[in-house]
This record gives structure tokens, C-alpha cells and sequence, in this order.
């Protein structure tokens, strides 16, 4: 996604790095293993499905876009080295960098692009990435390195979606099956690092791909360790177990940063870990507005950050920070006021039955639920909190089964994408890909199509506007804020760093540059 491109932050802030000792040397070495403890394992191994969260990061090691983003946020070549664009804006032709070995030593071409588009476009794969170019008519392999894309309508953020694997990573013609969303294997990929194995709830591993087209990584290989449990992670990180550490309790943070652990460092993405309340509207009893203003009504964001975050988290009610260009002000929202909580809690006719909220299991989402059950208590709400490991958690979302949870989503660099994906209508509320609330506006749906169209700035910041002043008084989703992402590091890891997305490869660094002193 890297959100950091329309963002003026420094990006890949290495901090506490006066607390390590380094090495003598400072220039990289090749070779050796890097073990990473992450928070959750991977779910799928079809790259074209569920293309967000853990899988997509995981992924980011393995494949690739067509286009990228530099550190400024310019638009740049990734696996297409250059496009053109027709003078009414409704078709790209994009030219493949020639040469593009898979790990598996075939060539890379654009009939290959043209199967990954195609295979994401049909409904019934349930690729994530359907709703990001849902305004593609077709794709045409004109040639064996060129790639022509059709437009169904003009789109002002077409380019900015292509250069991210949640849209679809290019991947060989044929090499997944149509309607099969759980793959036996991972498919080859063109990245820096080659999948070698998978072991459920155990590790991860890759290697480093020689033949890569880009800089090639200087470790032999990447381990990846999925460990739930947030303080295991940071405890097998200070013993020595694992290199690098994911999602790093805020409290172990705050000491890395006060100096009080020292021989580690810390690597900060920004505003990685958005987060808010996504009601499921199709089904009782949240399909009632009045309950879910209760809800709203009841929530103290600060008391729930601060629950969860050690006072990094920040306040907001959109997805966009404030300071970002698409951070829209003046928008309605629910602020807290028991008493009113209370009122419409009566008027919505409740009386105190219990509600299961099934929720993933994780120290931050489980610390933010807590916190919301007892605000919800206070105005005579019994909320259950129930936590799930997150695949079978993530399965039921996507059938429906939710009342309400703590949910977690990505910002863009546009907001046509950022907005549309999690709140178009989806042809089945029992089988959602995107759009977990299930809340469905054919109106809504229509401004998004102007939104995608309209190529001028400040009528599309009012479009914005728009959308999200009607979206407050629905109240399928309530903004609770954002907070950083933080990885740690042992002093032997040189050069990681990490984009405001908390990616663990991207254009700037990651594990790909990523190197021992050892």
C-alpha cells in the first residue's frame, strides 16, 4: 500500500540507534539467516487471494506490482519499465522490463499480467483485489512484452492501485486455478526472495533469489516464526531465539526508547495500525441505527488508544490522518456522551441481552475490545468478548458472522481506492471480500463511479466529503484512531527499516537490504 508516499513524515526512522553497539564493520556482508518473529501466520497461498494484512506482507517478499512508489511518492517502473496513456485516459500500455526471471528460471511476460488481472476480475474467485480495478473492462498481451489495459471509464487513480500486490502480483499464465481460493503451493514469484517452505503455525522460509532483476538481498535466507503472542515475540527476541521482532508490545517499546533495555533498536511505522468499529448492518442487532449511535455515542477513543497503545495511538475519525492531503475536516461524527448513549440505547428497545463479539486473538485487539466492553457496560450494554485465531476469525467475517469487532484497514495514496474497496456494495452479504460491515448504498456506489472519473482535486476532496458526511449518520464504521507499528532488532541486524505501512520489503529498504554483522 505504502502509505507513506502522500505523507510528509520521515519515513524509516531508525530509533534508539545511539543504544546499540555496533560491529566494526559497517559495510553490508552477504550471507546468513535472518529470523523474524511475526504476530500471525499466513492464511492462503494463492497470491491473488485475501491481498491485505499478514498474507500481503508476507507476500511482499515473493511478488511484485507493475508500477511502484519512491520514497517521495512519485509513481515509478517496478515490473513494467515504462506506460503510456491514451489521450481520453481509458487505456494503458504498459512495457515489461524484459528478462524478468521467476523463481522457477521461466521468463516473465505480459500474458502472464494479462492471466493475473483477468483471474482477479472474476467474481468467483474472491480476489481481494477485484474492487482496486474493478474499472478494467479487459487486458490484452499485444505482444510478448506488452501489455495493454482497458478502461471501462476514465480513472484518476488506476496507476497509483497497479502499484501495489493488493491489487494482483504478476504471477506465471495458468499457475492458480480458477475458484480454488486455498492453493496447494505457492505459485513462483518475482522477488528478491524465493518461498521454499511453509510449516503451519511453526515458520516460513525463504531464500534469496539469485537471479533476481533488482538488488539482490544479502542474507542467504529469511525465517519467518509466527508467535500470537505479543510478549513470547519480544522475549525470544531478548534471548536471542529470533533477529527481528514484528508488532513489538508498546511497553517493551517505550523501554528500548527510554534506554532502559539496551543492544536493541527500533524501527517505526507511523501509522501502520489504524483502527475502529465495524458493525455488521445486515443482520441482527446492529442492523439497527440506533443501537450503533448507542455504541458511538459510548466510545472515549482516548481511554481506548491509550488502553492498547501506551499513549502512541492518536485520535481520528477517517481513515486518512490529519496533515494528510484527503484528511477531511468538518465531518459529523458521534462524540462521547454516555447520557445520550444511554437514550438511544432505551429508544433502540435493548434490554440487556448478551452480545457475542468474536474478535482475533492479539494482545492490541484484544486490549481495545476489553476497553470498549467496559465503556459499553456503563451505559447497560453486556458485550462478550470472545477472542479467535485470526484465519478461522477471518473466515467468518467473510461469511457474514460478526455483530460487532475491532477492525483494522489500510489508507492509500488515493481515496477513491482506500474508500471504495471497504464500502461498495458486494453482490452477496454472505460472501464478502472486502466490505466487512455488509452495508450496501447504490447511491453510495454511484459517487464512488464520479469519484474515480473526476480528475480535479478540489471537486474530488468534496466528493470525499460527501461520501463520508452521509457514511457518519449510517455508522456502519466508527473511526477509533491510530497508533504506530513497531519492529526491534537485535545490534547485529544492519539496514532494516520499514515504510509507514510496515512493509518488510519496499522501494527503500526492509529485508532486502537487510544484513548480519555477525
Amino acid at each position: 500500500m505504502k502509505r507513506f508516499s502522500l505523507l510528509s513524515l520521515t519515513l524509516g526512522l531508525v530509533l534508539g540507534a545511539s543504544l546499540l553497539s555496533y560491529g566494526a564493520s559497517e559495510k553490508p556482508k552477504k550471507g546468513g539467516t535472518v529470523t523474524m518473529a511475526i504476530g500471525k501466520d499466513l492464511t492462503v497461498m494463492n497470491p491473488l487471494a485475501r491481498t491485505f494484512s499478514t498474507d500481503k506482507v508476507i507476500r511482499g517478499l515473493m511478488y511484485e506490482s507493475l508500477l511502484d512508489l519512491d520514497t517521495k511518492g512519485n509513481i515509478v517502473p517496478k515490473l513494467a519499465a515504462s506506460w503510456e496513456m491514451s489521450k481520453d485516459g481509458r487505456v494503458y500500455t504498459f512495457h515489461m522490463r524484459k528478462g524478468v526471471k521467476y523463481h522457477d528460471g521461466k521468463e516473465m511476460t505480459a500474458a502472464d499480467a494479462k492471466f493475473a488481472i483477468d483471474y482477479t476480475l472474476n467474481p468467483k474467485n474472491g480476489a481481494y483485489g477485484r474492487q482496486r480495478i474493478i474499472t478494467v473492462e479487459r487486458a490484452e498481451a499485444v505482444d510478448k512484452n506488452t501489455l495493454r489495459v482497458y478502461l471501462k471509464t476514465p480513472s484518476a487513480s488506476f496507476l497509483a492501485v497497479v502499484t501495489d500486490i493488493m491489487a494482483f502480483s504478476v504471477i506465471p499464465e495458468g499457475s492458480v486455478e480458477e475458484g480454488i481460493e486455498k492453493s496447494p503451493t505457492y505459485p513462483p514469484g518475482t522477488g528478491p526472495f524465493r518461498f521454499v517452505e511453509w510449516a503451519p503455525a511453526q515458520r516460513i522460509v525463504f531464500e534469496r533469489f539469485d537471479d533476481y532483476w533488482g538488488q539482490k538481498a544479502y542474507v542467504d535466507k529469511v525465517v519467518l516464526r509466527p508467535i500470537p503472542d505479543d510478549t513470547v515475540r519480544f522475549t525470544a527476541l531478548r534471548s536471542g531465539d529470533v533477529d527481528i521482532v514484528e508488532r513489538t508490545p508498546y511497553q517493551w517499546v517505550r523501554q528500548v526508547l527510554e534506554g532502559k533495555i539496551t543492544g536493541i533498536g527500533a524501527t517505526e511505522a507511523l501509522y501502520a495500525d489504524y483502527r475502529g468499529v465495524a458493525f455488521n448492518v445486515a443482520d441482527p442487532p446492529f442492523n439497527d441505527r440506533k443501537l450503533r449511535e448507542a455504541v458511538g455515542y459510548a466510545i472515549n477513543k482516548e481511554e481506548i488508544l491509550k488502553a492498547a497503545f501506551f499513549g502512541f495511538g492518536k485520535p481520528d475519525n477517517q481513515k486518512y490522518p490529519k496533515g494528510h492531503v484527503w484528511h477531511i475536516e468538518g465531518l459529523p461524527a458521534p462524540t462521547y456522551n454516555p447520557a445520550k448513549a444511554k437514550q438511544l440505547l432505551k429508544e433502540a428497545g435493548y434490554k440487556g441481552e448478551t452480545i457475542e463479539m468474536k474478535v482475533e486473538q492479539g494482545q492490541v485487539i484484544e486490549a481495545m475490545s476489553v476497553a470498549l466492553q467496559a465503556q459499553l457496560k456503563k451505559i447497560g450494554m453486556n458485550i462478550k468478548v470472545m477472542p479467535m485465531e485470526y484465519g478461522a476469525r477471518r473466515d467468518q467475517i467473510r461469511r457474514g458472522e460478526t455483530t460487532l469487532d475491532i477492525m483494522g484497514s489500510d489508507f492509500y495514496a488515493d481515496p477513491s481506492t482506500t474508500y471504495r474497496q471497504e464500502l461498495s456494495c458486494e453482490p452477496d452479504p454472505k460472501v464478502r471480500t472486502a466490505n466487512w460491515t455488509g452495508y450496501c448504498n447504490k447511491d453510495r456506489d454511484l459517487m464512488f463511479d464520479k469519484l474515480e472519473t473526476e480528475f480535479n482535486s478540489q471537486k474530488r476532496k468534496a466528493l470525499v466529503k460527501q461520501i463520508l458526511t452521509n457514511d457518519t449518520k449510517v455508522l456502519a464504521l466508527i473511526s477509533i484512531g491510530f497508533a504506530p507499528r513497531f519492529y526491534t532488532f537485535r545490534s547485529h541486524v544492519k539496514g532494516f527499516t520499514t515504510d509507514d505501512d510496515g512493509s518488510f520489503v519496499w522501494s527503500a529498504g526492509g529485508l532486502g537490504r537487510t544484513w548480519l554483522d555477525k
